[in-house]
């Protein structure tokens, strides 16, 4: 079993479309798509469940990086280290990286 994490395509897209998207490069065991709680509504992105790991690796060649209704999907490994929702960094790395500046003190008259 390999399950891919899939960000970036139309909200309004549904699940058996997912399905027969993913189908033509291997076999699709589930599909799980994150929705807002208070609306049910897809927030774009989810996760893949495919019976093999070649299929999946398929699945990634062919999708990874395509447009879809204008948006520019990503799909990889879900066990992969770095699975960004959004762009920003996470504070404990800008800390440790020193990115981040002290604010500066008042000064006293």
């Amino acid at each position: 079993m390999a399950k891919l994490f899939i960000v970036g395509f139309p909200k309004d897209f549904q699940q058996i479309a997912l399905v027969e998207l993913f189908s033509l490069h291997g076999t699709v065991n589930t599909v799980t798509l994150v929705t807002d709680k208070e609306t049910g509504q897809p927030k774009g992105y989810g996760f893949i469940t495919m019976t093999d790991d070649a299929g999946a690796k398929r699945a990634i060649a062919a999708l990874d990086g395509t447009k879809m209704e204008g948006r520019t999907i990503s799909v990889r490994f879900a066990d992969e280290k770095s699975l960004p929702i959004s762009n920003a960094s996470k504070p404990a790395e800008a800390i440790r990286d020193n990115r981040l500046k002290k604010p500066k003190r008042p000064r006293r008259h």
